[in-house]
């Protein structure tokens, strides 16, 4: 399920299919997890705007937008950072950097993306660095408290050194439309994946790993994610490439189930959720 798909190509018609499918759930999570992430983010700012002197509305023109998406995707990791401190410099409010530059740059980098313009691990390195500046900028996200009534809630992520987002961008779509309420942690460094799940609430964790090496690293990672998760009794599933047609056990893991296809991974995910919460 972690096979990138072949842009540009004199593929079949359900090939074709399949890259368009992809489109749609990559466009999905920008609209319904990356950009009210970015918003939430801009509402943390409003509440702090005593105390912040950038007062100055910024009101970015689609080149500006367009310029900003292209330095997240330059080869130097500096350039989208310089783009957004000279503008900070200015004395742009930090609240309209985030509606009116980040949130339109991740929304044209889904466009570009369906369009064939650029490729899809360029957008995922936008994104991710996009995901870094806006944190860098003062966002800590801080979720409500959770309710017995919410959905069920899962946070999806790559384990440290994997570069596979498409996977998990179609087994979040799963989850979705099962009614889960879903989380796509676009970064990948350890130190973000427990920042996420220290600062918000969620029943369950979803790690990909692409590759062998990384599963000799999980066990440590979980027991970390699991020490300083925000909720005590937290969940955690793996999945990925380097699963298929490994006899890796769950538990000599410190995780709770080991998932090798979407499908696998939601009924998995609900048997999780019925033993650590029994009626």
């Amino acid at each position: 399920m972690d096979q990138r798909p072949a842009y540009r190509s004199s593929a079949s018609a359900p090939a074709t299919a399949s890259e368009d499918s992809c489109k749609d759930s990559l466009r999905h999570v920008i609209e319904s997890q990356i950009i009210p992430r970015l918003l939430e983010a801009t509402a943390l700012v409003q509440a702090s705007n005593d105390a912040q002197t950038f007062y100055i509305p910024y009101e970015g023109s689609p080149q500006d937008v367009e310029a900003f998406a292209h330095s997240c995707m330059a080869t130097d990791a500096t350039t989208s950072s310089q783009f957004m401190d000279d503008l900070v410099r200015q004395e742009f409010s930090i609240e309209s950097l985030f509606l009116n530059l980040i949130t339109p740059a991740a929304r044209w980098l889904g466009v570009q993306w369906e369009t064939d313009a650029i490729d899809f691990m360029q957008v995922t390195l936008a994104l991710q660095r996009m995901h870094h500046i806006t944190h860098r900028l003062g966002y800590e996200f801080q979720a409500p408290t959770h309710l017995a009534e919410d959905p069920k809630s899962i946070m999806l992520a790559s384990a440290p050194g994997s570069q596979h987002l498409l996977g998990l961008v179609m087994v979040s779509e799963f989850f979705r439309k099962a009614g889960w309420q879903v989380t796509l942690e676009i970064t990948n460094s350890e130190r973000e994946l427990i920042h996420a799940v220290a600062n918000e609430w969620f029943d369950l964790i979803g790690l990909s790993a692409g590759l062998q090496e990384q599963v000799h690293g999980l066990p440590s990672l979980i027991a970390r994610l699991k020490k300083l998760s925000r909720n005590p009794n937290i969940g955690v599933l793996l999945g990925g490439p380097a699963f298929m047609g490994q006899d890796h056990q769950a538990h000599n893991l410190g995780a709770d189930g080991i998932a090798t296809d979407a499908s696998q991974a939601l009924g998995i995910a609900d048997s999780v959720m019925q033993f650590k919460n029994p009626i």
